[in-house]
């Protein structure tokens, strides 16, 4: 099951907090675009857009994505 968009994770996860090693191409494709746009722009506008992209993209292929999505929302980052 997907988190709601406001869970706290989506935000450590757009920030790059904990280390994880996505099985999906994809997914891969997408974290390093995510980090890169951050990192050019962390504004909250911006933060806000890559965290409905991931969400959109997590909800959508929650099937084949099951292995990562497992592995950011199975455990809590202090």
């Amino acid at each position: 099951m997907i988190p709601d968009i406001k869970d706290h994770r989506w935000d450590n996860l757009i920030l790059g907090k904990g280390h994880y090693q996505f099985h999906l191409l994809s997914v891969k494709i997408l974290m390093n675009r995510t980090f890169l746009s951050i990192q050019q722009d962390p504004s909250p506008t911006n933060a806000h857009k890559c965290k409905q992209e991931l969400y959109d993209f997590f909800v959508k292929n929650e099937r084949i994505a099951q292995k990562d999505i497992a592995q950011i929302f199975s455990r809590e980052l202090l």
